[in-house]
């Protein structure tokens, strides 16, 4: 087969699922007219009644209902573009033995960068490697499109960046910063092959 040859790709479709995306995109629809443009979403008390009606993870659930809402707001910059300044935050909450803290904004011409840095404080037990399902969530009167942006950590400590359009105001006297549970659904869980012989070099 040379390059200018297409094959289909194989898949099983049935007339059940047929169905359900249709009316999958029939709500979307009857959805969007609904919203009007407006970010909606649910008080988490509502999402974690449905997670535990339907079998659904609470952070899933976010994640679907975030998509539904950016299909509202399509721009999002392929790069944040230039940097202007760097707008000070620092909000930070303990919970259950982790410290949470937005510690600043990168100021860009095409939106703004911020920064979460998450801390493991317990000692009781040993350091542990620990991976966020979480989306920043911004409370104003302006709408904000809010995508993950990047993550690194290790040692008990984890650095996340939201990549938010339009830019953040300044000064942050009406904005309110959350985070809520927030992770793409997967069908399969990744295959994991795990090295573990001995090797030797000559």
């Amino acid at each position: 087969m040379n390059w200018s040859e297409l094959q289909r790709v194989p898949h099983e479709y049935s007339d059940k699922l047929h169905q359900i995306d249709e009316n999958l995109i029939r709500l979307l629809n009857e959805r969007q007219s609904l919203a009007q443009g407006k970010r909606c979403m649910p008080e988490q008390d509502v999402v974690q009644a449905w997670a535990a009606q339907y079998g659904i993870d609470v952070p899933q659930i976010n994640w679907l209902l975030s998509c539904l809402n950016h299909s509202l707001h399509p721009f999002m910059p392929s790069e944040p573009g230039e940097l202007l300044q760097v707008l000070p935050i620092m909000k930070k909450t303990v919970l259950a033995g982790y410290e949470y803290a937005i510690t600043h904004s990168m100021q860009h011409e095409n939106g703004s960068m911020v920064h979460l840095e998450i801390k493991q404080l317990t000692t009781e037990e040993a350091v542990a490697h620990f991976r966020p399902q979480l989306q920043l969530d911004i409370i104003s009167e302006t709408p904000y499109a809010v995508f993950r942006h990047g993550a690194s950590g290790g040692g008990g400590r984890s650095k996340l960046q939201f990549l938010v359009t339009p830019r953040l105001p300044e000064p942050l006297a009406h904005v309110h910063f959350a985070l809520i549970p927030f992770a793409a659904p997967m069908e399969l869980p990744p295959k994991e092959i795990i090295l573990d012989q001995e090797v030797r070099f000559d």
